[in-house]
Parts: C-alpha cells; structure tokens; sequence
C-alpha cells in the first residue's frame, strides 16, 4: 500500500462556458503546481466539482490530468457517486489510465445502515485494480461515522486510508490514536486546520487554496517538519485569516476567482455552485488587500525564514 505525504491540491476543474473540460487551463495549471514544489494532486474531488460534473467530464478531467502529469507526481482520482454502478464504473476508468490510486465519498442523499457504506466501498475496491483512500466528509455527505467504523472501512482489502474533512479534530485525535501507521495512510482536509492535524499525525494534506498558495502550505509543512513550530503557527494563521475571508461568498468559486486574477482561465463553477463576478469580485479583491493578505497567493518563497506573514494583521 502507499505511503503518501506532503502537500495535495484538490485540483480545479478548470471548465469553458459550455462546461467542459479547459485542457490547456488544466494543463498550465498543473504544470505550475508541480513546479512549485507539491507532492501530489486530487482530481476531482469536492474542490474539483467532482459530484455535479457529467461522468463524461470527468473521466475527460482524469484522462487530461493524467496525460499532464505525466508520472511527475502521483494522482489520486475522486471517484465518489451518488449511486455504486457510476462509482465503480469511474473506478475502473482511472484504474485502467493510470491513476496512482483512487477515492470515494461514503453513499450521500439517501441514509443507509453502516452495512450498506461498506457494501458500496467493497464494490469500488472489487472494481480497482489500485488503492482506494476513504473521503470522510460529513457535512457535505451526511454520513457521519465513528473513529471505529472509519477504521474498519480502512481495514478492507484494497483500501489504503482515509483523507478526513471534518472540524471535529476531537474525532480525529481519536482517529489517530486508535490507527495503525504502518497500514493506515492519512490525509488532513480542512485547509484551516492542516497545521492542527499534521501536529496530531496527518502523514500529509490535500486542500482547495492548495491551488492558488502551495507554497504556503509547503512552508507550513516544512516548517513543523524542522521543529520551527512558531513559524509554523504564523503561517497557519495567516492561511487562516485568508480563508474566512472565502468562505462567505463560497469557498470554491472564490477559489477559481483567485485563479483567474493570477492568470489561470479556470472559468466559473458548474450550477447549482455560484458564480463570483463584478462587484463581488471586486469586493473579495478589496477584503484581501486592506487584510494584506493578497500577498500570500503569491507567495513563491521556498522554506525559510520569512518574517511575519500576517505584517500584525489578524483581524
């Protein structure tokens, strides 16, 4: 089973106005995010629309992102459906194209006993020929499970670990305490919250402002990593700061609104997800300014000192 580490963005799907994939978006996209230090990418999953997307566009997204990477990094496909038959169908699809490994969100809309959860699962794992990383995401999925429950998901046949999205770092110390690091590959999700997980076990991270600030993240990484925890904090907090400053207006589309501003025609999200244009735009861009936060998307420094990144702005 693989060992994963290091900082994953939740690729963009970057989309034209008549919904389909932008390949040479994509391409510079992923191009930039490899060169900036990464250790992987996500395709498709919640940052990547991966749900609301036609199937056809996102085995398209798969296939172009593989082509791009290339084998640079290794790939992790969201695969995650409403229904197992699409779920797996979409398995075997990045399976037979090269994904590294595959993920999938639990069943979500309807609620199913534990059983049915793992039913679903074993399904996708019966498909793939590579391994499967566990997408907990409760409150987007309304499938809460227990520390127990997760782990036994991950002691399947075929299942590598589990990326965990969730804000309850009380569930997820537990999480940490009761796996097996040997067998049990983790991902922390909320961006907010990487610092926090990694201190608690994460093995590494994959996030949506992955996207437009990976050095950030890196940095974070690196710093910890080092034992320079303080530098390590400044830097969350600033991250932080940004990201409340995202969330009112929709994480994701301000995501691509960011990326649009530093060159990237990554288009708007697909509906029923907002857009972000004209006075909102400018608004997100004014928010940022005044918090001296527009400066970290651009952040290109590589591991160092660095000073303070929040300049003494943590309102």
């Amino acid at each position: 089973m693989p060992h994963y580490t290091g900082i994953w963005p939740a690729l963009v799907t970057p989309l034209t106005d008549e919904h389909q994939v932008n390949e040479a978006a994509t391409a510079k996209l992923i191009n930039d995010l490899i060169a900036s230090g990464i250790s992987g990418l996500y395709v498709c999953g919640g940052t990547g629309e991966g749900v609301i997307l036609l199937p056809e566009v996102r085995r398209t997204m798969t296939e172009v992102a593989l082509g791009v990477v290339a084998g640079r990094v290794p790939v992790i496909v969201h695969v995650g459906a409403v229904n197992t038959d699409q779920a797996v169908g979409l398995a075997q699809h990045a399976s037979l194209i090269g994904a590294d490994a595959i993920s999938a969100v639990p069943p979500f809309y309807y609620s199913v006993p534990f059983s049915a959860v793992k039913a679903h699962y074993q399904a996708i794992t019966d498909a793939a020929s590579v391994p499967l990383y566990i997408y907990y995401i409760p409150g987007a999925t309304g499938t809460p499970m227990a520390p127990e429950q997760l782990l036994e998901l991950c002691a399947m046949d075929g299942v590598a670990g589990f990326k965990y999205t969730s804000q309850d770092l009380y569930s997820f110390t537990r999480l940490m305490a009761m796996r097996d690091p040997e067998r049990v590959n983790v991902f922390s999700g909320p961006d907010e919250l990487f610092l926090p997980c990694l201190a608690l076990g994460a093995d590494g991270a994959i996030g949506t402002t992955y996207n437009f600030m990976p050095r950030l993240y890196i940095d974070i990484y690196e710093s910890y990593r080092v034992g320079e925890v303080e530098q390590a904090r400044k830097l969350q907090w600033a991250a932080t700061q940004l990201i409340h400053r995202l969330l009112p207006p929709g994480a994701i589309a301000a995501t691509k609104v960011l990326l649009h501003w530093l060159g990237y025609e990554v288009g708007f999200c697909m509906p029923p997800l907002p857009r972000i244009e004209g006075d909102a735009a400018e608004d997100l861009r004014v928010q940022l300014e005044a918090a001296g936060l527009f400066e970290l998307v651009q952040r290109k420094a590589k591991h160092g000192p660095a000073g303070d990144p929040m300049r003494g702005r943590l309102a």
